[in-house]
C-alpha cells in the first residue's frame, strides 16, 4: 500500500518539524516548505495527496499558493493552517478553495482527524 504524500507549508520551523514528525509517525510521507516560492516550486516537481498550508507567511500569502493550486491542480485537498482567529480570515480561505482551516496551535488530535478526513 502507497502512504500518502503531504506537502507541510509553514514558515515557523519549528512547527514545520512537529507536523512532519507527527505525520510521517501517522504513516504520511511529509515533504515540507518554508515559504510560499518553495511550496511552489515542490508542488510543480512532485504529485502530492493533500497540501497542509500556512494563511500568513511572508512573500507569496497561504492564499496566493492556494489560488495558483486551484489554478493547476484544482481536486487537490488544501487544509489552510491560521493563528488568526478572525472568522474572515476562514471565509476568505475556504472562499479561496481550501477544505478546511484549522486555527493554530492545534493538538495531534485535531490534526490526525483533520488529516485523515480531507486527505
Amino acid at each position: 500500500m502507497l502512504r500518502r504524500r503531504i506537502l507541510v507549508v509553514d514558515d515557523d520551523p519549528d512547527l514545520r518539524s512537529v507536523l512532519q514528525e507527527r505525520l510521517t509517525y501517522c504513516g504520511y510521507r511529509v515533504e515540507t516548505a518554508e515559504n510560499g516560492h518553495d511550496a511552489l516550486t515542490k508542488l510543480d516537481q512532485a504529485e502530492f495527496d493533500g497540501v497542509l498550508l500556512d494563511y500568513l507567511m511572508p512573500g507569496i500569502t497561504g492564499v496566493a499558493v492556494l489560488q495558483h493550486i486551484r489554478q493547476h491542480r484544482p481536486s487537490l485537498p488544501v487544509v489552510m493552517m491560521t493563528g488568526e482567529t478572525s472568522s474572515q480570515v476562514a471565509a476568505q480561505a475556504r472562499a479561496a478553495g481550501a477544505r478546511a482551516c484549522l486555527l493554530k496551535p492545534f493538538d495531534q488530535w485535531t490534526l490526525e482527524q483533520v488529516v485523515q478526513c480531507w486527505f
